[in-house]
């Protein structure tokens, strides 16, 4: 008898979905505790260069 497989995945397969503000996942891009997406998080170019 072979032990059953294990279930998910690697928790850090999902580490792109977790907010870095509050901690909670991502749905569709945004957090729906604190309303960030990701693409603010990032900032604009013209945020890192000056």
């Amino acid at each position: 008898m072979e032990p059953p497989e294990p279930a998910g995945g690697e928790p850090a397969c999902f580490l792109h979905l977790v907010c870095e503000e509050c901690g909670k996942v991502r749905e569709n891009d945004r957090c729906p505790l604190c309303d960030s997406a990701a693409a603010e998080r990032a900032g604009s170019p013209a945020d890192r260069e000056g």
